[in-house]
């Protein structure tokens, strides 16, 4: 027998027969060494897998794009209400839409928000870096808390400490009582009350020493504490700062108000009626017109520095948004509100008028009714943060108000004013421009200027600015765009005048724009105009600055014809003969009668002063005692000696030094 050893069999697969390995059975495989074998699998899985991410890829895209799902797997996606129809063409998956903020979709009540104000709503969110807004705002408000409970902590130790001294008090004046009543003590307080004691007998002496025992005992701590500061607590330490920011967040559901943590702190809020959806809509429009026309920088600066106050305006209560100490509208709301139920009469933002006396520099309250209401047209050039048109539009319904501005940061807050004070019946009168009034000439529809904006002053933005005054830290230099006043009035009015409806008031209160504008009107459109309100301001203008003598000349030779520019503008004692228009009164029966001075017919009624019609009056008439030392005024403000506009036109805002 021959023994066969097992090692030293090879066994032999037949192509044929069963093996034990699958793979044995599959041609060619079973050619292959298990190295080889290793790698096909390896292959295999790698199609595979690219096969089937492939597979979902395509059926996500084709069941993204469809408005409605039947089921199946792609049904939760498809019926995401986050996402839209257009988003989902994007091939991208839920998730990569929601991370880049694009599947955000903002429902305010049942109010869905469109694409194009969603749109507007996420760069809303972007540019303002909404989400780092909360952050910022829900560590101030926890600041604000903690300053409300020490607030109140010292408050109740400051009672304690209080009744204290109270107590100390009726004790120790118990006990001089008795030591007064004593003979031996008496004489010797008599004594000393002679030499210098209000009651003779000593009694303030002994309180004072009484006091200043108490005091050094421990009331000083009291003392201390409640004269010397502790008040600091109830100041804006204890209130949350809501910046015009804050107002667009929130009209872009970027950021949530905090709530008080107890019931008798109110909550923090905006008087700004963001939750009605419409509201919230003229927010996201302004939004949008204001990134077209001003660039993300001054936005971001403009809205950080607006705050909003609760005034009035001739009784109208409204919630007016301006910078922190801004004087300028401090100043403007003097003069609109002036001589109203008691209030002090002003000629100027910081110049009350003589007991009695108002010139009618700006006459908003008491404008003729004949100039306003329905298709009557007041223009308001240099209208700041919108103020004027606000009370235009409450007390002459109907008057179509264009507001002209050309300072972007000033602009933008006025716009403000008007969504958060004005219903959008009385928005539909007011047309707010962003442009410079008044071009060099006549054609020249497109030019620019350096203008400054100061949130300290946002009603002086000016081209003749003195350089050391300027706050690199929050000034504002600007390029403004020039138009003139007769395309702008085309845009501002296309629908609810009619055509070639001649200006009714024009207020000009623009820092010297009435040297480009005023001379560049054709004689018949500023003959049009029935009262023009305002001031001139070349004497304030620094000498380098100033425009020529022969424009000062044109635009001060018209605006003095009329009355209150006569009456309080120094430059119009150029023209002592010149004649002027009569004084306009509101008319009850109207009536016309032919103006003596040549301007026109004038509307009369039974109100009218007839004997100031019918009379001549001259600039020397009405100006009076103001015209007193003129030619030295005229010569120390070189009224007629700038012999170009060199300085007027140059591209800066700034004046080096102060040659006025």
């Amino acid at each position: 027998m021959v023994a066969i050893s097992q090692s030293s069999v090879r066994r032999v697969v037949r192509r044929g027969g069963g093996g034990n390995n699958v793979l044995d059975n599959i041609p060619y495989i079973s050619d292959l060494s298990s190295n080889d074998r290793l790698l096909l699998l390896f292959g295999a899985v790698l199609c595979g897998t690219v096969t089937f991410a492939s597979f979902f890829l395509i059926s996500g895209i084709l069941t993204g794009g469809s408005t409605s799902s039947s089921g199946g797997f792609f049904a939760d996606t498809a019926t995401d209400p986050r996402l839209s129809p257009e988003l989902r063409k994007m091939g991208l998956s839920d998730q990569a839409l929601l991370r880049r903020g694009g599947g955000k979709r903002i429902v305010v009540g049942p109010h869905k928000l469109d694409s194009e104000e969603n749109a507007v709503a996420l760069d809303i969110m972007h540019v303002l870096d909404c989400d780092g807004l909360q952050d910022e705002m829900e560590r101030e408000w926890n600041t604000v808390l903690d300053a409300k409970r020490l607030a109140k902590e010292d408050s109740e130790r400051w009672q304690k400490e209080e009744e204290q001294w109270n107590n100390n008090y009726n004790a120790n004046g118990r006990r001089l009582q008795m030591e007064l009543d004593s003979a031996e003590g008496a004489v010797e307080f008599d004594m000393i009350g002679q030499e210098g004691d209000s009651n003779g007998d000593g009694r303030d002496f002994m309180m004072d020493e009484m006091m200043d025992d108490f005091m050094g005992a421990g009331g000083g701590d009291f003392g201390g504490d409640f004269g010397g500061g502790g008040g600091d607590y109830f100041d804006s330490n204890t209130q949350l700062t809501l910046t015009a920011r804050h107002l667009f967040c929130l009209a872009a559901e970027g950021i949530t108000l905090p709530k008080s943590t107890t019931e008798e702190d109110s909550d923090p809020s905006i008087h700004c009626d963001i939750d009605n959806f419409e509201t919230r809509e003229s927010l996201l429009n302004l939004w949008s017109s204001a990134r077209a026309q001003v660039s993300e920088d001054i936005i971001k600066k403009t809205l950080g520095l607006v705050i909003e106050h609760k005034e009035t305006l001739r009784g109208h209560d409204v919630h007016l948004w301006y910078p922190k100490y801004d004087e300028g509208s401090e100043g403007m709301l003097r003069v609109l509100n002036s001589a109203f139920e008691g209030s002090l009469t002003y000629n100027f933002d910081s110049e009350p008028a003589e007991e009695g006396v108002h010139d009618d520099l700006y006459r908003f309250w008491n404008i003729p009714s004949q100039l306003v209401g329905e298709n009557k047209l007041f223009v308001d050039v240099g209208s700041a943060l919108g103020f004027t048109a606000m009370l235009m539009a409450f007390e002459y319904p109907r008057t179509t108000v264009v507001s002209i501005e050309p300072a972007s940061p000033s602009w933008l807050i006025q716009n403000i004013n008007f969504r958060c004070n004005l219903s959008e019946e009385q928005r539909s009168y007011v047309h707010p421009i962003l442009a410079g009034v008044g071009t060099k000439h006549h054609d020249d529809n497109d030019s620019m200027m350096k203008m400054v904006w100061k949130p300290s002053m946002t009603t002086s933005t000016r081209n003749w600015n003195i350089e050391k005054d300027f706050d690199f830290g929050k000034d504002i230099e600007l390029t403004v765009h020039l138009r003139t006043l007769r395309a702008i009035l085309a845009e501002a009015t296309p629908e609810d005048l009619p055509l070639g409806t001649p200006i009714s008031v024009l207020n000009l209160d623009c820092e010297g724009c009435e040297y480009n504008l005023i001379p560049s009107m054709h004689e018949a459109s500023f003959k049009s105009i029935r009262l023009i309100l305002g001031r001139t301001n070349w004497g304030f203008i620094p000498v380098s600055k100033k425009p020529s003598s022969e424009r000062a000349e044109n635009t001060h030779k018209r605006l003095c014809t009329h009355y209150n520019f006569a009456k309080r503008c120094k430059e119009c004692c150029d023209f002592p003969t010149l004649p002027v228009r009569p004084r306009l009164q509101s008319a009850t029966v109207e009536d016309t009668v032919e103006d003596e001075t040549g301007f026109g017919e004038v509307e009369v009624g039974d109100e009218t002063d007839n004997s100031s019609i019918t009379s001549e009056s001259t600039v020397a008439d009405i100006a009076g005692s103001m015209c007193d030392g003129f030619d030295v005024w005229a010569e120390e403000n070189h009224l007629h000696d700038v012999p170009d506009d060199y300085g007027w036109n140059e591209m800066s805002a700034y004046v080096k030094v102060d040659s006025r």
